[in-house]
């Protein structure tokens, strides 16, 4: 009996130790490993060009940093351990953090209307509320594109006052409040001027005074000031033809962006994650906590993070990218995990790479079978059926998608239903009575439903285009759309004029672009934010102007003066 109990207790003491060792291998990372590979991602680009760091933080600590090129080409001077970086977007979450600890400390509600602090603000139906800005649910027009309508290229010295001039002018929004998700640096620009206004004290001072210091980030700071001196600062390029060029970025607005910081720092955020040091774990979990739309969804971003799954592990993320800098921070919780990627360089395929380090960090967690990716069932191909060509008649046409600009013709070409682009040609081979099917390897559906054509990928994603008649206009035609317009809310103008027969929208500091016609009274163009034009008319059909759209500003006005 006695041996049997000590057999079993050694049994157990072994499984023990099994089961504490691969507890320990799953807390542990293989940095060696890690580096290898990530050394043969970078060994693919020339160090003496400008470069990328990157680092990597596991159970609180830094344990891995690696840095590569050149942080300033007139000298020379690599990238180090000290160099700083604009981190564009990246900047978002401490924004949210400033505008939560102010919150924490009831000197704001995330539900207060934003007019309490910023009386500028044109009176909206229904209100905006701060939450709004911190989700991109508010509807403000991004002020990026909305410079660039008014007529700023981002090698502009552009000023934080500036940025919320333009902010205040805005008397339409792109949707009502909490409607719809679109991300806008306006929010934030705003949320950044509530944090000085509540505070009494610059933004970039607060940051520094209640998040840097504390977390000792010496080497970070919002930089708010033309000429203001960053130590070791890098600076962003891209090519013409074979030469590098600086890549120009003098916007000095904050909140949004201009968040100026090193590896080391972010890594000691990133840290501040788990320990708190600094804010609350209330705090934490609001900047983590997705809100709902009006209609109940949600929509993947918290306060100031994108919150989702990557490989079946939680992740919080945000990337930023402004001029060629570029710049990635993500925390896996569940793994204490984090991944920190900074880029200087406009011909290096920054999101590819952080992909890539992702993928080489997960992998003994994947192989480990700890997370996996959920698999997708795929669509697969229906029986077909016959239908005679007078039957397909009726789905002849073209049609536009609005989300890619793009157009498709469907015709009957010898008994034959064709999907037609620009790149060729596909037979669609019925399988219902409004259904077909690409006729390819992969599922790709094709369906009708009144003017509406939907295209449903193998993976159940869906394309929505509707059915219109192209534009049909010569030199004579376009002439009515042509002189001058004016924005009250960019104190910009626009001429338009014929050129080649086509339309063209000239801009004193933009130059002359074209306008492609699609359909009557919509053209689009080419150039920066001035992407899709729908002409304005009065109940008796008189054209009064037109409105322009871009990605995150629509419906922006411009009235006919002349």
């Amino acid at each position: 009996m006695r041996k049997t109990i000590k057999l079993i207790t050694a049994l157990l003491l072994v499984l023990c130790t099994a089961i504490v060792s691969a507890q320990n291998n799953i807390g542990q990372i293989n940095i060696q490993y890690i580096a290898t590979k990530i050394d043969s991602l970078l060994s693919k680009y020339n160090k003496n060009e400008p470069g990328i760091a990157i680092g990597l933080v596991k159970n609180n600590q830094l344990v891995y940093e690696t840095y590569f090129g050149l942080a300033n080409l007139d000298y020379e001077i690599p990238i180090h351990k000290e160099t700083s970086f604009h981190v564009a977007s990246v900047s978002k979450q401490f924004t949210a953090f400033a505008i939560l600890l102010l919150e924490e400390e009831g000197k704001l509600s995330l539900e207060d209307d934003i007019r309490i602090y910023l009386p500028e603000m044109h009176k909206f139906e229904p209100k905006i509320t701060i939450s709004n800005l911190l989700n991109h649910t508010s509807g403000l027009k991004d002020q990026f594109n909305l410079l660039r309508l008014s007529g700023w290229t981002l090698n502009d010295v552009i000023t934080n006052q500036q940025v919320l001039d333009i902010i205040f002018n805005q008397k339409t929004l792109n949707f009502k409040p909490n409607e719809k998700f679109m991300y806008s640096n306006s929010g934030y620009t705003l949320l950044a001027e509530i944090v000085a206004r509540v505070s009494k004290m610059s933004f970039a001072e607060f940051t520094h005074q209640r998040i840097f210091a504390p977390l000792q980030m010496s080497d970070s700071k919002f930089v708010d000031q033309e000429g203001q001196v960053v130590k070791n600062k890098s600076l962003s390029y891209f090519k013409i033809d074979s030469m590098y060029v600086e890549d120009l970025f003098n916007n000095f607005s904050v909140g949004a962006t201009n968040l100026n910081t090193t590896i080391t720092d972010l890594s000691k955020w990133a840290i501040n994650y788990d320990t708190k040091k600094v804010g609350s774990k209330a705090i934490f979990n609001k900047m983590q906590t997705l809100k709902q739309l009006n209609d109940g969804e949600t929509y993947g971003y918290a306060n100031g993070l994108f919150v989702n799954t990557y490989k079946g592990f939680k992740r919080i993320e945000h990337s930023g990218q402004d001029a060629s800098y570029q710049a990635y921070l993500a925390m896996f919780p569940e793994l204490n995990l984090s991944l920190i990627f900074t880029n200087t360089n406009g011909e290096i395929n920054g999101a590819k790479m952080v992909y890539d380090i992702m993928d080489i960090c997960l992998e003994q967690y994947i192989n480990a079978d700890t997370g996996t990716n959920p698999s997708v069932e795929k669509l697969t191909h229906q029986k077909p059926i016959s239908k005679i060509p007078a039957e397909l008649i009726q789905y002849e046409g073209h049609y536009w998608d609005e989300g890619d600009r793009y157009s498709r013709e469907i015709k009957v070409e010898n008994d034959t239903l064709r999907f037609i682009t620009k790149n060729g040609n596909t037979a669609l081979v019925p399988v219902g009575k409004h259904s077909f099917e690409m006729n390819i390897d992969n599922y790709v559906g094709v369906s009708f439903v009144k003017n509406q054509m939907i295209i449903t990928l193998d993976d159940g994603y869906q394309i929505y285009s509707e059915k219109y008649n192209p534009a049909n206009y010569n030199a004579t035609t376009l002439d009515e759309f042509t002189g001058r317009y004016y924005s009250s809310e960019l104190n910009a103008y626009y001429t338009f004029y014929i050129k080649d027969d086509q339309l063209a929208a000239k801009h004193t500091r933009l130059g002359d672009f074209p306008l492609k016609a699609i359909k009557n009274d919509y053209f689009i163009g080419t150039k920066g934010s001035f992407l899709k034009v729908v002409f304005v008319r009065n109940p008796s059909n008189d054209l009064i102007g037109f409105e322009v759209s871009s990605s995150r500003a629509k419906n922006v006005l411009f009235a006919k003066i002349n």
